[in-house]
């Protein structure tokens, strides 16, 4: 299985020296055929065009956006810890629905960091005016660093396993890529693509061959942990309620993200809910369906034409 190879449809200038890959699927909303519009983010080490077929299936009754990144794919390849901080990520995020859907709100979706900064997108002053609905498959950071300390403030044999596996499988992998000169050796030497090749077959079935220049995209991302991993994990702060409704798209199957660590979602939404789906990390790409079916049911749910 292959990414597909498209020409973005708009370059989008979010801060200076800044510009942002974005590709389209589906109509433009209009008077005559209103439609949702849907925001897809994707995670690493990937580019918007991951998001392909659960964008091919929305397509027909959805308009969807996604983008690259920055520093991955056809947006500009920005290096340096300071510029993956999670403001300038939020900052590119409202650009690109600020260009894209300047007067409809957007129905977003995140896979993995993705998810992890969509999630501080929702607590944003301008969530409220753009965006309708958040449907996520990832807890965010501050959440499964307050999973984590309450299961050391009541530990049990179960809740210790429960953190032990977490601590070295989940947040083991993200801890190391904060590490300096390793992490970029790791993936110099190919053994990252190899590594994440294993992970697509044993867990999802899956034979992928990475587009051409993942590993220059890998190695700028890597900044994403650097700059946010610890000081949001370590140094969770409390839940702030949104009311902007929340769906938990939840990976069965998921090495990294097992179902328990949502557990903690709902303390930070007023409208939440969540459902499972038979995968492992990378559903988008085992399940598009599943997803496309979900997301559709967050915008008939929360239609932002009624918004």
């Amino acid at each position: 299985m292959q990414y597909p190879h498209h020409q973005p449809d708009h370059l989008i200038a979010s801060q200076p020296g800044v510009q942002l890959a974005a590709y389209t699927w589906g109509q433009r909303p209009s008077v005559d055929q209103p439609r949702e519009t849907v925001l897809l983010l994707h995670g690493f080490p990937d580019r918007a065009l991951f998001w392909d077929k659960v964008a091919s299936l929305l397509a027909p009754h959805c308009r969807v956006i996604a983008y690259d990144m920055r520093g991955c794919g056809a947006s500009s390849p920005i290096q340096g810890t300071r510029h993956y901080h999670y403001a300038p990520l939020i900052d590119d995020l409202y650009a690109v629905i600020d260009a894209l859907s300047p007067d409809q709100k957007v129905h977003l979706v995140g896979h993995d960091w993705g998810a992890l900064y969509g999630w501080d997108a929702l607590f944003d002053p301008r969530a409220h005016g753009r965006i309708a609905s958040f449907t996520t498959m990832a807890p965010s950071l501050n959440q499964v660093g307050l999973w984590m300390r309450d299961r050391l403030r009541r530990p049990t044999p179960k809740r210790l396993a429960q953190l032990l596996h977490q601590a070295l499988i989940s947040n083991g992998l993200m801890s190391f890529f904060t590490l300096p000169i390793l992490p970029e050796l790791m993936w110099r030497s190919g053994l990252a693509l190899k590594m994440f090749g294993v992970f697509m077959r044993r867990f999802e079935g899956l034979q992928i061959v990475p587009p051409a220049g993942t590993t220059d995209d890998a190695i700028r991302y890597l900044g994403i942990y650097r700059a946010n991993l610890l000081q949001q994990a370590l140094r969770p702060r409390q839940p702030v309620q949104t009311t902007i409704p929340v769906h938990a798209l939840i990976a069965s199957r998921d090495p990294f993200l097992p179902p328990r660590v949502f557990e903690g979602c709902a303390a930070w939404v007023q409208h939440f809910t969540s459902s499972q789906v038979d995968a492992a990390h990378w559903a988008p790409l085992s399940q598009p369906a599943s997803l496309a079916q979900t997301i559709t049911r967050m915008t008939q749910a929360h239609p932002a034409m009624t918004g």
